[in-house]
């Protein structure tokens, strides 16, 4: 699978660089990739975006952190309680928000504070959704797994850790993955929006000063870390649904895809 992708990836650069170098895509326009690739080893300019990724990074986490923690232990607590069914509603209603959305709203709340405006929006891209996904997942969990389990003398404190818990993080292992992207996303685009540092607030430099190559790089950049976040999710949820469901086949449908 990496050789088919590290291929696939050559072959549309081979592409890219072939149309720019025949003038088919104006140069002005559309760098080429090996001038995108000059552009990113010259090291005063690989120090800024290096400068600017942290910043990202740091944003993006933190609130996407906070949030995930925050709705798991929320979603928990709130699936065995009543009060869960007067608040599902409007825990789907705020997941229904579009992520972006928030970003001018946060603007009037919060201002347009460095830190506390991005890591707000990467909160609230990642606290509703887990905080439903929990619930949802708690919620439609087979009951049956739970009664075999209390039938062979558990404790409800050891059906909850051995058996509730680590079956609804298999479940929402790929929600949080989704969620991940999305809070990395939304931290880029409030700080396009508002900020003046970030990969976002280079990009906009960059588009402003129509340096093409550089803005190339930064969404470069940005493409790479979000392919890393999802190739990191997808390992853990392999190895951690292993564990529950066994090793899944190379073509776990019924045929095999195209």
């Amino acid at each position: 699978m990496r050789l088919k992708a590290l291929v696939s990836i050559a072959a549309f650069l081979a592409l890219w660089e072939a149309l720019v170098d025949t003038g088919v895509l104006p140069h002005v326009i559309v760098p080429s990739p090996s001038d995108v690739i000059a552009f990113m080893l010259n090291a005063k300019n690989a120090a800024t975006i290096a400068y600017n990724l942290a910043w990202t990074a740091a944003r993006a986490t933190g609130g996407f952190a906070i949030g995930l923690c925050v709705g798991i232990g929320l979603g928990f607590l709130l699936s065995a309680r009543t009060l869960g069914d007067y608040l599902m509603p409007l825990i789907t209603a705020i997941f229904a928000v579009p992520s972006i959305a928030w970003i001018p709203i946060l603007i009037v709340w919060v201002g347009l504070k460095p830190l506390e405006l991005p890591m707000t929006a990467s909160f609230l891209c990642s606290f509703p959704p887990v905080l439903y996904g929990v619930m949802n997942a708690v919620r439609t969990m087979d009951v049956e797994q739970v009664g075999v389990a209390m039938a062979l003398g558990a404790k409800p404190a050891t059906v909850m850790r051995r058996v509730v818990i680590p079956q609804t993080l298999v479940r929402i292992i790929p929600l949080i993955k989704t969620q991940a992207v999305v809070a990395w996303k939304s931290t880029f685009a409030a700080e396009m929006i508002a900020l003046s540092t970030g990969l976002g607030a280079l990009a906009m430099t960059y588009a402003t000063t129509l340096e093409t190559d550089g803005l190339i790089a930064v969404v470069a950049v940005l493409s790479a870390v979000t392919a890393a976040i999802v190739q990191g999710f997808d390992a853990l949820e392999r190895r951690y649904a292993r564990r529950w469901f066994g090793k899944a086949g190379k073509y776990p449908l019924p045929y095999a895809p195209l």
